[in-house]
């Protein structure tokens, strides 16, 4: 109705609820409250975290608002709580291990939607304060992502002109510190080529994959690029068992970050900083083995 207020905070079904006090514990904005023999809710604060929905066994707690129950279309899905009684910390360690980064695509298309369900996972992923302020831009096509690969090229070429000249990395110094005197060391040559077997038809960017993702926000959350990246391992991890491949393109998020034109290429809001660019696309190569680790320190307080 015209005037009338929507709830944002959870909606409590008196009929079903038993009053166990379960939602009330594990709020943490305190905004439920059992009083006077029923559920209240005593402030606006509520972070949308659906905690008290997820322990309430009668099922007297909604959003019917604001939140939904994520739903796949490529694959038969049954929503089901996993413990440890279920899997094995082997089994978990490899499931984990047996996705890889690919850099060999075959030329089949990616259905959209199976993209569709890759982002709808995405979403599922654990984020600061719960914001969930990722957005998602796919470039579906293979010849959409190599028009997007060109795209990039045009930035690298324009940095590999400037790297190229000493005079303009030691004249840098004073306003990018080592940055560009960083890259011709660590990246020029490799870009250099890259750039050159492009001209040829060769995509060393997104390995010829038909597919890209982008995920980007804002910087409003409280952990905006962990954010991101947490989406887009929960979609390099599900598109491995849906017999998809993915890699994870670095080059792509510095040039986007760094790049109106390509920003604006990819209709991404120049405010937003991307965090992940994946290239997705069946895999032209099969692993019989895990991958090895290099070794590493830790050290315990």
């Amino acid at each position: 109705m015209p005037g009338e207020s929507i709830v944002t905070g959870p909606q409590i079904d008196p009929s079903k609820c038993t009053l166990c006090g379960r939602c009330d514990s594990v709020c943490p904005k305190d905004v439920l409250l059992v009083k006077d023999k029923k559920v209240v809710t005593v402030n606006d604060d509520c972070m949308l975290c659906s905690h008290c929905y997820a322990v309430c066994s009668p099922g007297a707690i909604s959003f019917p608002w604001f939140l939904k129950q994520v739903k796949f279309s490529s694959f038969k899905y049954r929503e089901k709580i996993l413990s440890s009684k279920d899997h094995s910390p082997s089994e978990i360690v490899n499931i984990f291990r047996s996705r890889r980064s690919v850099r060999k695509f075959s030329k089949d298309t990616v259905d959209d939607d199976c993209v569709r369900d890759l982002v709808e996972f995405a979403v599922t992923a654990p984020s600061g304060s719960n914001c969930q302020e990722w957005e998602f831009t796919v470039v579906n096509g293979r010849d959409k992502v190599w028009d997007l690969a060109l795209q990039v090229k045009s930035f690298f070429v324009k940095i590999n002109r400037l790297a190229a000249n000493p005079l303009v990395r030691i004249l840098s110094i004073p306003f990018t510190g080592r940055k560009l005197l960083n890259y011709y060391r660590d990246h020029y040559e490799t870009v250099r080529r890259a750039i050159r077997e492009s001209s040829m038809g060769i995509d060393r960017l997104f390995h010829g994959a038909p597919c890209v993702i982008v995920i980007h926000s804002g910087m409003n959350g409280s952990t905006p690029v962990e954010d991101g990246t947490y989406a887009a391992y929960n979609i390099c991890m599900l598109a491995h068992y849906m017999g998809l491949a993915t890699c994870l393109i670095g080059f792509a998020v510095e040039a986007v970050n760094r790049s109106d034109e390509l920003k604006d290429y990819l209709d991404i809001y120049e405010k937003n900083r991307v965090h992940a660019v994946i290239a997705l696309g069946k895999p032209a190569v099969k692993f019989s083995k895990h991958s090895l680790r290099k070794d590493y320190t830790v050290e315990f307080m």
